[in-house]
């Protein structure tokens, strides 16, 4: 069976909907708070990435020899740079 979709038209606000100068009500601090904790939690994120890219930057190269120390650099690498690389969304 074919589905059928139906649309929901959702009319444009009045340009008195947004006055840049009205005080925030709670809903929008609320709003607020929850967008914080996202940067938060990202960051924390991002400094932990930036940890393990720093310590694998100071790996010198030049002591790298066998083909599994090449292989090991590569997977470091490559998870810092693809952090969600081969995981599908929802599988963790």
């Amino acid at each position: 069976m074919a589905r059928t979709t139906n649309i929901i038209r959702i009319p444009r606000p009045p340009a008195s909907a947004f006055n840049k100068n009205r005080p925030a009500g709670t809903l929008l601090q609320a709003q607020l708070v929850h967008l914080r904790e996202g940067l938060i939690r990202h960051l924390k994120e991002l400094a932990k990435e930036l940890g393990e890219g720093v310590a694998t930057l100071a790996i010198d190269l030049r002591s790298i020899k066998t083909e599994g120390e090449v292989s090991a650099y590569a997977k470091k690498v490559t998870a810092i740079l693809h952090p969600y690389g081969g995981k599908r969304a929802g599988h963790e």
